[in-house]
């Protein structure tokens, strides 16, 4: 296909002066040479639109379904709960295990308390110094205690020093023990309330709800499909002889209902399908296409080694429509444009239809005519229609 591009001033009357725009400057016109061309045949393959990312939410813990936040179709955003199991069990024991973890605090406050006694009691008889600074009361009253206290053979205080330190230390000991296993034991708890929540991880739509609310579930049984709304693709498998004429990025034709739209290839898998020889590939899909996960399109892939006889081709850009009739304005020998009916053929991609008849190879064809044109008007002078059929 060859496009051969002309500035020329359109008349109003064949010879008389030149026709402007309504900005002043003169009209433009795009103007394309019928050709034949051998086209490659198309082959159509059937493809799915999926989201560019699906999560799929899984119980984690056995229990009954409580909330669901929408139907299939409804659309949230990142950080929203999405399914949600009963976790009234849960709370209680939460509960529980911070009462016994204030009651462990409590006890280690009194164990500290009793300990700090035993250190600076007055009964402290450390060898060589006045016990706990008690000063020189306490001194006097040990210089004429103890003497009597050995003589009627009372026990020894330091033992006692020594058990009741024992003692002490061991209730804060037992008391810090209880305040750690609560402490693990709530952080235990408050991981399980976690797992009974099923959260938005992006932006998205719910695709598909496995689960009705009251529902028994157990680990690893599916509840939700959630897709990202922002990113869609087309998934579809090809014969591994099409996929390898195929590169990242190559333009496809993909027919949404009755919308014809390209796309970029955006990924080939490498590793084939041993059992169907075929080749999964992907398209990035535009969402302002209006496309939804889980329909079903056509995906257009040209075969180039079933390549088609030469056929009359132009430009789709060139084709109008009126009364319901497909017309085009070839250029006549006076350099006039004129309206023919065509009967067109098929079109092997979203650029180019195929002219049946109407046309012949050489004609000179407005591309893309503005409304404002008619027929009869002065596109070239009449010696360049000739001169532009005999270029290349």
């Amino acid at each position: 296909m060859k496009l051969i591009h002309f500035v020329i001033a359109a008349a109003l009357v064949a010879g008389l002066g030149q026709a402007v725009a309504a900005d002043g400057k003169p009209a433009k016109y795009k103007i394309h040479k019928v050709s034949r061309e051998s086209l490659a045949l198309t082959v159509s393959f059937a493809g799915t639109v999926a989201a560019d990312k699906t999560l799929q939410l899984t119980a984690q813990m056995p229990g009954r379904i409580a909330l669901i936040a929408g139907e299939e179709g409804d659309a949230f955003d990142t950080g929203t709960v999405l399914i949600e199991l009963d976790d009234t069990a849960l709370l209680a024991r939460l509960e529980a295990a911070a009462a016994s973890r204030d009651a462990a605090a409590a006890d280690i406050r009194n164990a500290r308390v009793q300990l700090q006694r035993e250190l600076y009691s007055p009964r402290s008889n450390s060898a060589g110094s006045a016990p706990g600074g008690m000063g020189m009361p306490a001194m006097m009253d040990q210089a004429f205690t103890n003497p009597m206290q050995s003589l009627m053979g009372m026990r020894n205080r330091g033992s006692e020093r020594t058990s009741d330190l024992v003692g002490a230390e061991t209730v804060l000991a037992q008391a810090t023990t209880r305040y750690k296993s609560a402490e693990a034991n709530m952080k235990e708890i408050q991981s399980m309330l976690r797992d009974t929540q099923g959260v938005a991880q992006f932006s998205g739509v719910i695709q598909k709800v496995h689960v009705e609310v009251g529902d028994t579930v157990q680990p690893g049984q599916p509840l939700l499909d959630f897709s990202e709304s922002a990113a869609l693709k087309v998934e579809a498998d090809l014969p591994i002889r099409l996929s390898r004429t195929l590169q990242p990025g190559q333009m496809l034709d993909v027919a949404l209902a009755d919308t014809l739209l390209q796309a970029p290839v955006s990924r080939i898998y490498p590793v084939a399908d041993p059992r169907q020889n075929t080749v999964r590939i992907e398209l990035a899909l535009d969402v302002a296409s209006g496309a939804t996960p889980g329909q079903y399109v056509e995906i257009r892939v040209p075969d180039n080694a079933a390549g088609l006889p030469a056929q009359l081709t132009i430009p789709k850009s060139a084709v109008i429509t009126k009364g319901g009739l497909p017309l085009v304005y070839a250029i006549d020998r006076e350099g006039r444009a004129r309206l023919r009916v065509v009967r067109l053929g098929n079109a092997p991609d979203g650029m180019t239809q195929v002219v049946l008849s109407g046309v012949n190879a050489g004609d000179l064809l407005v591309d893309q005519p503005p409304p404002g044109l008619r027929s009869g008007t002065q596109i070239m002078t009449p010696a360049q229609p000739e001169t532009a059929q005999n270029s290349q």
